[in-house]
């Protein structure tokens, strides 16, 4: 007669796996920005300059201005006072010569006469012309080329690398179970509950 009964009860498990993977962006086509600058040309001119100085040709004319003026009146006035001090030596000269058999009276009619002598000569007027001078014209280009640039912006390959992953679940644990089939025995028998004496 089999007493003891033994059952068991195993292990049992999941075994979750996930590969490792790698996942890459690819980029876009690189794009360009050009940047150009136009071409210039820039001109400038200078027109030509004349100049025209008509001071002496007025001068000859006494078309002159205040501060001219000034100037010829003053180299006049030191003339005339030269003049004047060189008749008057020379006329004291000639009266300090009395005895010579000159009068005074014939020194004064000389002076008179020539006072009023006359010279005529002819001249043209105006007598000077008119200075020219001139600056020739001037003509200056730059030209600027232009230029253009660009600048490209090229993305960077993104690369993520996901690990694999590997779980394990338990669902049920190992398990042994020991069951006594039969009665207990009891010492002494008179303990047993239902013991009946013979």
């Amino acid at each position: 007669m089999q007493l003891i009964n033994i059952t068991s009860q195993p292990l049992k498990y999941e075994i979750h796996t996930e590969a490792a993977r790698l996942e890459m962006n690819v980029p876009k086509n690189p794009q360009g920005t050009v940047k150009r600058t136009p071409s210039q040309m820039r001109i400038r001119t200078k027109d030509i300059e004349v100049r025209l100085d008509t001071t002496e040709m007025r001068a000859s004319l006494n078309l002159r201005s205040i501060a001219s003026w000034k100037q010829v009146w003053a180299q006049q006035g030191q003339q005339a006072a030269y003049e004047v001090i060189g008749e008057n030596v020379q006329t004291g000269n000639q009266m300090q010569r009395i005895d010579d058999g000159v009068t005074i009276g014939q020194i004064v009619r000389q002076k008179m006469l020539q006072a009023a002598d006359c010279t005529t000569y002819t001249t043209y007027i105006p007598s000077e012309g008119t200075e020219i001078s001139w600056d020739p014209a001037q003509i200056n280009i730059n030209y600027d080329p232009g230029s253009v640039q660009t600048e490209w912006q090229i993305a960077q390959n993104v690369m993520n690398y996901i690990p694999g992953k590997f779980q394990m679940e338990i669902l049920q644990y190992p398990k042994v179970t020991i069951e006594y089939l039969g009665e207990p025995t009891y010492v002494p028998p008179s303990a047993a509950p239902g013991y009946v004496e013979e």
